[in-house]
Parts: structure tokens; C-alpha cells; sequence
């Protein structure tokens, strides 16, 4: 057996991807679908370098889904539903396919072995740095906000969803890693929302304390800026915000407003600075460690 056996799923989400690793062997494998369970155990893994989804079977871990950063993980079990009939053959060529518990042949130790006794389906999120977990628990600290994270299961017709219930946050996704990621993308839509409501008005009263103006406050989910301000007077502040020491939070959002008066990092510029925010030389060190505050699935 080769080393991967892979295959490229463009993320146009139309019927044209390629099923490659197909060749003239493939027609010694037919499988039925009622012996291999479905879906399939699987990892996903965002890659920065990565054009298009790519299927790749991994030697004694599986199904690998790879996708483009920007690539919704709601699409993956679509993804994975049209590419069945590859995935099922490359599986059972690598000797990786599961059978459907309780079928002939499903017996431990047979030929069609269920990872290590993990049910069908199930799989992990690959977050940065490895295989990350969905929270159990999101901490806000800007605005002083705990929510507990539940996670139950998508009803067959029913979408994914993501209710904010009192001080929980309710997940409706898919079982595996295929749900872990769409509970991600999930998270992110719902932290962006928090951030509208709450860091917008936030930023309106420091202005009107202050007596700065600006023309309106955007939120964004940058990788490297807490925050930038225009010269046409809009401030852009990053959902991360929320993570941070509320002290902390409150100095970036002074420091866009200060922009509002000077553009440039200026002696004028921290002069002011420093007359709105005494402690403002304590929170700009604060900043040097403050992605460490924000956890991987809102980077």
C-alpha cells in the first residue's frame, strides 16, 4: 500500500471535482453500502496553503479533510456525500473502512476494524497546533460575560445552529470532526454578533465621555490588529476585543479614538493618549501578551 491515497475536491461545491488515485484497480473493490459504515471517521485540517479541499486516507488514522482557510465547514459532509464512492474504495483498500455494527464480518478483529473500538463518525477538529476540542465553556471578559457551550445532535433535515440561551450557547451539528468545524464557524458567526452589540455602544460612550467622533465602528476578526481607525472617521475593532481584560479592552478602543485627532503614533498623539487613559503605558505592555487571551478557534 502507498504511503496516502488521496483525493481533490474543488471548493466550488459543484459536481466537477476530480476523484483522484482512481485507476484500473479500483474495479476489483465494490463495495455495498450497507457493509461500510457512514459517515466515515474523519480529521479536518485547515491549510493555509491549501486552493481546494483535499481528500487524503492516511495510513492507521483514516479520512483527512483539508480545506482553503475561508472554506465553511458546513459543506463538508456534502463534500464527503459526493465523493462517497471514492472514499468507501480508498478506505477499504487501506484497510480502514468500518464495517456497519452488527452486519456480517463486523466482529472485532475483522478485516474491516473500527479504529481502535471509536464509533462511525467519529472524528477530531485540527486547530492550529494540532487536534483542538470544541469549548465547553467561553469566557468574555471585556464585557464581564461566562456561557456554558452545549452540544447536541443535528436531527436528520434539521440545519446547524447555534442558540444563545440565557448564559448558554446551545450547538445543533454534526457528530465528528466534521461537526467540530462547523461548530467553529458557528462560534466565530456569534462571537462577530456579540462584538456588534456590545463593543459598538462600548466605543459610542468612550467617544461622548471624551469628546471624540467618528463617523460609525465596523468589527472585523483580524489576525494581527486589535483595531484600526480611517481617515474618513471609521473605527475597525476586532471581535478578539472581547477576550481581553476589560482594562485592556477599553485602552485599544481609546487608542482608535485618539486617531480620530491624530493619524500618526506621534508625541501628540500619545499625549493625548496618555490624558484620556492615565494608565496607558501599563495597558500598551499589557498588549504584548494579549493573543495569549484568545483561544484558538477565534484566531
Amino acid at each position: 500500500m502507498s504511503g496516502i491515497v488521496s483525493g481533490v475536491v474543488p471548493d466550488t461545491g459543484n459536481d466537477s471535482g476530480r476523484e483522484a488515485g482512481r485507476g484500473d484497480g479500483d474495479a476489483d473493490v465494490v463495495p455495498s453500502p450497507c457493509d461500510v459504515a457512514w459517515p466515515p471517521r474523519h480529521d479536518v485540517r485547515t491549510s493555509p496553503r491549501a486552493r481546494r479541499v483535499r481528500l487524503r486516507i492516511v495510513p492507521r488514522r483514516g479520512l483527512e479533510v483539508v480545506i482553503p482557510p475561508g472554506f465553511s465547514a458546513t459543506r463538508i459532509p456534502e463534500v464527503l456525500e459526493r465523493h462517497r464512492t471514492w472514499i468507501v474504495r480508498a478506505l477499504l483498500r487501506a484497510g480502514l473502512a468500518e464495517a456497519v455494527p452488527g452486519a456480517d464480518g463486523a466482529a472485532e478483529g475483522s478485516g474491516v476494524g473500527a479504529f481502535h473500538g471509536m464509533p462511525s463518525g467519529v472524528g477530531a477538529f485540527l486547530g492550529p497546533g494540532g487536534i483542538r476540542s470544541v469549548p465547553g465553556e467561553v469566557l468574555l471578559p471585556a464585557v464581564q460575560a461566562r456561557y456554558a457551550v452545549v452540544r447536541a445532535p443535528l436531527a436528520p433535515g434539521m440545519r446547524p445552529e447555534l442558540r444563545e440561551v440565557d448564559a448558554a450557547l446551545r450547538l445543533r451539528v454534526p457528530e465528528g470532526g466534521a461537526g467540530d468545524g462547523v461548530a467553529v464557524d458557528l462560534l466565530r458567526d456569534w462571537l462577530r454578533a456579540v462584538a456588534r452589540r456590545r463593543l459598538a455602544p462600548w466605543l459610542h460612550g468612550l467617544a461622548v465621555e471624551h469628546g471624540f467622533h467618528y463617523q460609525r465602528c465596523v468589527v472585523r476578526m483580524q489576525q494581527t490588529r486589535w483595531g484600526s481607525c480611517s481617515t474618513r472617521g471609521t473605527i475597525s475593532c476586532n471581535a478578539s476585543l472581547l477576550f481581553l481584560p476589560r482594562e485592556l479592552a477599553r485602552h485599544v478602543l481609546l487608542h482608535e479614538l485618539c486617531h480620530t485627532v491624530h493619524m500618526d503614533h506621534s508625541p501628540r498623539f500619545h499625549a493625548l493618549l496618555d490624558a484620556v487613559d492615565p494608565d496607558a503605558a501599563l495597558w500598551r505592555e499589557g498588549l504584548r501578551s494579549g493573543w495569549s487571551h484568545v483561544p484558538w478557534w477565534a484566531r
